[in-house]
């Protein structure tokens, strides 16, 4: 069987990724704060011996280092990573202070490359994987008072082409997926942004977690033989619209 690390699984977007994954035949990792432990109890009982929860704080270094070598210890081995996880914190430019400057910047960018570093060492070992970024079209396409998020979220489009380039040779292949507003997002429902973002989208609504799911489990299996460095843009066609 097959074996998936979900960082950020206890979101919306990465509960959702996690199920994909289980349909998909793969036993999965559920990489998340201790504290959220708790919130996915119901699908760790479902889902059995397929499941394991690992305690991770993209914040805190020694908590990454703890949660990749509580993976290798199982002796599955690692197939798939998906960076899932992420926060946001909104506000004028002028006024962003430097404490969620900081948090962003260390969950958003240091975390997520310290724990994609990881997993690579684990797919190197055992002779390939797949990693999939759950970026943000706020990273290619952005509304005011998004500046920190969208540079964060820049920053990891970034990363994943030059980690397609330089993982390719080892058998790696790096995606991501950009969504726009999504129904279990961070983007609160009544926001402004989130109703540019609707306006402007042929499809006329938000996604829901699973379409964007749906994508990542794509990106992150054996079916995805030869597309890597690429950014998949789940937005309903908000980005190429010219309304």
């Amino acid at each position: 069987m097959r074996t998936a690390a979900v960082i950020g699984a206890a979101g919306g977007i990465g509960s959702a990724i996690c199920e994909a994954m289980v349909a998909a035949g793969y036993s999965i990792f559920l990489l998340d704060l201790e504290e959220r432990q708790e919130s996915v109890v119901p699908a760790l009982t479902a889902w059995g011996e397929r499941a394991a929860f690992v305690p991770c704080d993209l914040a805190e270094p020694a908590s990454i280092a703890r949660a990749f070598a509580q993976i290798e210890r199982q002796g599955k081995g690692l197939d798939a990573c998906i960076n899932a996880a992420g926060v946001i914190r909104r506000g004028r430019f002028v006024d962003v202070s430097q404490e969620d400057l900081d948090t962003m910047m260390a969950i958003n960018v240091t975390g997520a490359f310290q724990a994609i570093q990881a997993a690579v060492r684990l797919m190197i070992a055992s002779g390939g994987g797949r990693i999939v970024n759950v970026a943000s079209a706020h990273g290619l396409r952005t509304t005011a008072e998004r500046s920190s998020y969208a540079m964060t979220k820049g920053a990891i489009l970034a990363l994943t082409r030059a980690l397609a380039v330089e993982l390719g040779p080892q058998g790696i292949l790096v995606n991501a997926v950009a969504p726009g507003p999504v129904t279990t997002g961070m983007q609160h429902a009544d926001s402004e942004s989130r109703r540019l973002w609707q306006a402007s989208t042929p499809l006329g609504r938000v996604a829901a977690a699973n379409e964007v799911a749906r994508a990542v489990a794509f990106l992150a299996s054996p079916s995805n033989t030869f597309i890597t460095g690429d950014t998949l843009i789940v937005d309903g066609g908000a980005s190429v619209s010219m309304g």
